[in-house]
């Protein structure tokens, strides 16, 4: 209860609006309550983005339930990414935010915001690998994710995701598979 709120209080107004007092009264409980689980500002910011973290690996995770096709679970990402986009309390990537926020004053936020963006990094040259598409292209499709999530929060729209997923997929028929039925 106490984490949704702060994630919520982090949405609304970033990680210099986080205060223990305003994520207790968001959660319907005493500041001491908030307090007896993160001691200062830092730790909370701390847990919500792990808490963030943790709630993007599960929604890669359901985007691609269901998909066979390791180039079509790369397009389900993009996929995903607008359906973050259309939540009402969307503002943002937190990482991207508490990086810009935070990030170069504060190590542990600047460690969280280089993990996440490592992950999606990860997650995107296995998916290559698996579509045989050679694995620096994660690299461009990660650009890809950061800019629609940076785009999506300034301009308040879903557009990015739809123009990145098109994007995606110009440049994975780049390297298309060859096809055997062509030299029968």
């Amino acid at each position: 209860m106490i984490l949704v709120a702060a994630d919520r209080v982090l949405g609304r107004g970033g990680a210099l609006q986080l205060q223990i007092e305003t994520v207790a009264g968001d959660a319907g409980v005493e500041v001491d309550a908030v307090r007896a689980r993160f001691p200062d500002v830092l730790a909370l910011a701390t847990a919500v983005l792990r808490f963030r973290q943790e709630q993007w690996l599960t929604g890669l995770a359901a985007a691609a339930v269901g998909i066979s096709e390791p180039r079509d679970r790369i397009l389900a990402l993009f996929s995903y990414l607008e359906s973050c986009f259309m939540d009402d309390d969307w503002r943002g990537c937190a990482f991207i935010n508490g990086y810009g926020e935070l990030g170069r004053a504060e190590p542990t936020i600047a460690a969280l915001a280089d993990e996440h963006l490592a992950s999606i990094e990860t997650h995107l040259r296995a998916l290559c690998i698996e579509a045989a598409l050679p694995p620096y292209v994660a690299d461009g499709l990660s650009l890809l994710v950061q800019g629609a999530k940076v785009e999506a929060a300034i301009h308040g729209t879903t557009q990015p995701a739809r123009s990145a997923r098109m994007t995606a997929a110009m440049l994975m028929s780049v390297y298309e598979p060859a096809r055997e039925d062509l030299f029968i």
